[in-house]
């Protein structure tokens, strides 16, 4: 075992006293002089014709700057990979909330009355807003030019209103279904959910007479959003500058251009910077939420109970653009986790994201992966109960082992799957809890889920000041998690030193090393490594510069505790003795990291929920949660811990209250207050267990990442609870009180 100065020490995030005193400056605090406020005009109808559009009478009122429709704008479609979103509704809108047009005025309220006094002229056109349904051929086509976008591979011209698809096979699929002694086949379906960030999307855009595009916004990926603008706008890429902001929460939803295209070309109608903040109606009807789905499994056993085969297909309701998902095959990241974390020698999986009329899907924690693993650890629990097998034990029979490979032939390497399963056997085993209210129902569920460590690409520079402190230099934000504070460890923990000296810096994007943006729970992996690498950089240049100054052998320099050695003598000197060497050039270490490769090393992890159920409402109380995780080396156990409780208070919120509610395709969740989000007044007792023995790890020090991996489990362990205490089966998210209790009258 390793022994760590810096890493293991659960060091508080420097940015938590800013941002809960109201100091931290987010981009609605951003003012510039002469600033304008922009509005955005938005489609009331799910899919029509724009036959007119009358802005006279905005045009007319004082105070209004700029008016913009698509005639004002560019022709380019926008997207992350997939581009098929207009910056402006050009001659048909696919939504309700879809851009129409656009004001700018000398204030907020004066911008949403300029706003209103927009007329638009529509012919409604037949919609659609079922994925099963626009697969048909007689269904409405949503985007007629589809098979002319720019996009990835994984484009489906040949089905009708399909944005992309995924499909992976090992084995032989009719074979192992036709080696299976009995075959199990369900359904399940899962809801639309929204991020739940605090700070509403906000930007500020401002042409500066260089013309250089400065940009401050809310986003994840400040270098994602220079390049898209970029290629947008035909502009060189130095020529676009996004400054670094707080972001207030982002979980995926704040990782595409959204509004700043539009702020553009107000500001360049109005030679004025202009800034647009959305509500939080704005954000319901027309943001990125986590996309609706349907899964459809159907898996071979053998008498025994090993998986044989498993035949899969999901299709998720990507709304009426595919342009918000980041990954290159504009897909959900975690499409093809209908696998599980279980050997299955023959499986044939198949994902679709398909176009409807209603708000876009985009990227929330896990992507794709909780409404798969919803549906795959269910469906372990109804094979499990026609067998008359014990739930983990079942699973224990499958659980993916060291050699093992996934649903397409990719090759698993340090497998804890049983490792997990073999600790939350001993919880499992314990009495089940008793009822609080007399008549009330009690039970224990368990899920497993098996998550990928994400990937991307990074620079980072460290640099030695005059005095002896260091500074890193990084071009990505910490929008929570803890980066920076991980990112000092690192650092410290290379040179030797103290963590209160190293500070993180992070540069708007004309000054600071490139980062590909915080996505797939791979900033540990990712940043860290480029932090780390750096600083070895840094450490080797200052190594040579006192061989220089010694004239010594560099074989003969030793690095300990933040000073240089010479060897076999009491020579040495600290960080400050080498940067007076070179006062002009203290030291610098640089690096970039490559990490686009996936990982071979997964987080495994299992959930454990004990509810009670109300016999005469159908309420679902959880008692207590119990998870357990798949750890190496962990850096930061605060930060570590707190993404295991985010995770886990954001799955108990998608399994028993949260859902954007849509009325034909107008979306009726108006605020958060309507939105039932769980807070943490609502997360119950809760024991978290490490589990030890991984010794690969893609991060710094063989370190795990924690963060998506949290979320996976819970709902599906929360609705498997719930059957064991009633013996009724939901398998359609939410859990609502009233489904239990419908279903519980439909036993008798």
């Amino acid at each position: 075992m390793q022994n760590f100065r810096v890493v293991g020490r659960p060091l508080p995030r420097e940015d938590g006293p800013a941002k809960v005193t109201g100091q931290a400056r987010f981009t609605a605090d951003v003012t510039r002089p002469g600033m304008l406020w922009g509005k955005i005009v938005r489609s009331p109808l799910p899919h029509a014709r724009i036959v007119n559009t009358d802005t006279s009478r905005a045009r007319r009122l004082p105070g209004v700057k700029a008016v913009i429709t698509a005639a004002d704008v560019s022709p380019k479609l926008t997207g992350r990979t997939l581009s098929d979103l207009p910056v402006l509704a050009r001659d048909t809108v696919r939504f309700v909330g879809d851009k129409v047009a656009a004001v700018a005025a000398t204030d907020k309220d004066l911008a949403e009355e300029a706003a209103s006094l927009i007329d638009v002229e529509y012919e409604e056109l037949p919609a659609v807003f079922d994925p099963l349904e626009a697969m048909k051929p007689d269904a409405p086509l949503i985007h007629p030019d589809y098979a002319s976008y720019e996009g990835p591979e994984s484009k489906a011209p040949e089905l009708h209103n399909v944005q992309t698809v995924l499909r992976a096979a090992k084995g032989s699929i009719d074979q192992g279904f036709a080696e299976s002694d009995r075959v199990f086949e369900h359904t399940f379906r899962t809801q639309m959910v929204h991020q739940g960030y605090i700070e509403p999307y906000a930007c500020m855009v401002e042409i500066d007479s260089a013309g250089q595009v400065l940009v401050w916004a809310a986003t994840q990926s400040p270098f994602s959003a220079r390049d898209q603008l970029a290629r947008l706008f035909n502009l060189p890429k130095d020529h676009v500058i996004a400054h670094s902001i707080v972001v207030g929460g982002s979980f995926g939803g704040k990782d595409h251009l959204i509004d700043i295209p539009v702020a553009y070309y107000l500001a360049r109608a109005s030679e004025k910077p202009v800034r647009i903040v959305r509500t939080y109606a704005e954000e319901l009807m027309a943001s990125a939420p986590r996309h609706p789905a349907v899964v459809f499994l159907r898996t071979g056993v053998k008498r025994d109970g090993r998986l044989w085969a498993r035949d899969a297909r999901v299709i998720y309701n990507g709304g009426a653009y595919g342009a918000f998902k980041p990954s290159p095959p504009a897909h959900m990241s975690g499409a093809l986790t209908m696998g599980g974390a279980y050997r299955v020698p023959h499986t044939r999986l198949e994902s679709m994201c398909v176009y409807t009329n209603q708000v876009p899907g985009g990227y929330m924690r896990a992507s794709g992966e909780l409404q798969t693993v919803f549906a795959v650890e269910t469906h372990m629990d109804m094979i499990a109960a026609e067998l008359g097998l014990d739930p983990l034990d079942f699973r224990l029979i499958n659980a993916l082992e060291e050699g093992d490979s996934n649903y397409g032939g990719f090759q698993y390497r340090d497998v804890r799957c049983r490792d997990v399963l073999l600790r939350a056997k001993k919880i499992w085993r314990q009495p089940k809890l008793k009822p609080l209210k007399p008549g009330n129902l009690t039970g224990r569920g368990v899920a497993l889920s098996c998550r990928h460590i994400g990937q991307g690409e990074s620079e980072a520079e460290v640099l030695l000041g005059n005095d002896g402190s260091v500074r890193l230099v990084v071009g990505i934000l910490d929008q929570g998690a803890g980066v920076h504070v991980m990112q000092q460890q690192v650092v410290a923990e290379v040179l030797g030193i103290e963590p209160e000296r190293v500070t993180v810096e992070v540069p708007d994007t004309s000054r600071a090393p490139y980062h590909d943006g915080i996505k797939g729970q791979g900033a540990t992996h990712v940043t860290g490594q480029a932090a780390l690498r750096a600083t070895l950089a840094l450490m080797e240049s200052l190594k040579a510069r006192a061989a220089i100054h010694w004239d010594a052998d560099p074989a003969e320099i030793e690095w300990r505790d933040g000073e240089v050695w010479l060897k076999n003598t009491q020579q040495r000197m600290d960080l400050k003795q080498l940067a007076s060497l070179a006062p002009r050039e203290p030291g610098r270490g640089f690096a970039y990291y490559d990490g686009r490769k996936r990982p071979r090393e997964h987080i495994f992890q299992a959930a454990i929920a004990d509810v009670e159920v109300d016999r005469e409402s159908g309420q679902i109380q959880v008692r207590r949660m119990s998870t357990m995780h798949d750890v190496s080396v962990v850096i930061n156990p605060l930060t570590h811990q707190g993404q295991i409780e985010g995770g886990l208070m954001q799955g108990l919120g998608m399994a028993l209250s949260e859902e954007v509610e849509i009325e034909e395709g107008r979306v009726t969740t108006q605020t958060l207050g309507d939105y039932k989000m769980f807070t943490p007044r609502d997360v119950p007792p809760r024991e978290t267990t490490l589990v030890p023995g991984a010794s690969h790890g893609p991060g710094p020090f063989n370190a795990k990442p924690a963060a998506e991996h949290a979320i996976t489990p819970i709902p599906p362990a929360v609705g498997n609870a719930v059957f064991a205490a009633t013996g009724v089966r939901i398998t359609n998210l939410p859990l609502l009180a009233e489904k239990v209790y419908e279903a519980m009258k439909g036993q008798t």
